[in-house]
């Protein structure tokens, strides 16, 4: 919808943690906005949103839709195994959608919701908040610049150490951090290598987390210009760096606070030349910039930097690196036999 002279009549399904500290925040943030309803299962969520944002509540979503027609976005924050389901609702019924991660559980599912999108004429905006992350532009400004040759070698590494018992441990609600994670850790990658993927390997664990989801995964893969890339999310007391970007005269590094540019010319034996660029901002993108990026494509016609195309391709990287986990394929050395 194209509303000009009109705020953007919100909803927030699902007003959990992220709904509120997240989302109504990206919202509020924006005056072209305007939060009229609030979809939880929870009472006590729904009384404490329609205290604080001053929005109807409702503890159905289809409910909603019938009591409020003329709704303009609906912010998708829910389970990750409801969002296909709710965001078909809602575009059918004309209205935008916002999905936050993993917008989608596999690319059976973001297919469809790409289909209903064309076929409703509404707009879908994949949550993707590292192409806001200000650690990640400046690695993109950065080797746009060619800074440091050709680039040959990505890394990507989060890593923590805390167990969580909630339902991103269990698969039957779509659980597992390759799900929960891989939009901060994979889909960078995708978009920095700017190339297809030729070859995947995944490698999931289970170490901490009670369910039977993975808390553990590493994704090497290989890219169609010769980058190879590795993804990982560890359990680890102590943490690597969040990005190495290795090229033919020097590397990037990030630590999450200071990205560290390390300029050398491999032919001789001089020191490297080192630079440093303090990350300011919201580590995994300022919510408020996002939605202020969602009303200038909604107002506007602007593009939006994260696209449903892109997406689809980053949700069937993730089931690729799934794939490549379950069927263990790669064949295995024998060992020597007198």
């Amino acid at each position: 919808m194209n509303h000009p002279k009109q705020k953007i009549r919100t909803a927030i399904i699902g007003y959990g943690l992220s709904g509120e500290l997240s989302h109504a925040y990206g919202i509020q943030a924006n005056p072209e906005f305007e939060i009229t309803a609030v979809c939880d299962l929870s009472h006590e969520r729904r009384t404490y949103a329609e205290e604080n944002l001053g929005c109807q509540s409702f503890p159905d979503h289809m409910q909603l839709l019938r009591s409020m027609p003329e709704l303009d976005l609906a912010a998708i924050v829910t389970r990750s195994d409801t969002h296909c389901s709710i965001a078909c609702d809602f575009l059918r019924a004309g209205v935008d959608v916002l999905i936050t991660k993993p917008w989608a559980l596999n690319s059976q599912e973001a297919g469809t919701m790409i289909r209903v999108q064309n076929e409703s004429k509404q707009r879908i905006f994949p949550w993707i908040p590292m192409y806001w992350s200000p650690e990640y532009l400046k690695i993109k400004e950065l080797l746009n610049q060619g800074v440091i040759g050709t680039p040959f070698t990505f890394r990507r590494y989060i890593t923590q150490f805390s167990k969580r018992s909630d339902w991103q441990t269990q698969l039957k609600h779509g659980g597992g951090y390759l799900n929960n994670w891989g939009a901060h850790i994979v889909q960078p990658l995708l978009a920095l290598a700017n190339s297809p993927v030729v070859k995947i390997t995944g490698h999931m664990q289970q170490v901490i987390n009670s369910g039977d989801a993975d808390d553990n995964f590493l994704a090497v893969m290989t890219f169609e210009n010769g980058i190879l890339a590795v993804a990982e999310y560890a359990q680890a007391v102590e943490g690597l760096p969040s990005f190495m970007i290795q090229g033919t005269s020097g590397m990037i590094r990030s630590d999450g606070n200071t990205i560290t540019l390390i300029q050398k010319d491999p032919s001789t034996s001089d020191a490297p030349n080192k630079r440093e660029f303090p990350i300011e901002g919201k580590l995994y993108g300022d919510e408020a910039h996002i939605y202020r990026d969602v009303a200038a494509t909604l107002l506007c016609g602007a593009p939006f930097k994260a696209t449903p195309e892109e997406s689809y391709y980053g949700t069937a990287i993730l089931d690729a690196v799934r794939d490549s986990h379950q069927s263990k394929n790669t064949p295995l050395p024998t060992p020597y036999k007198n």
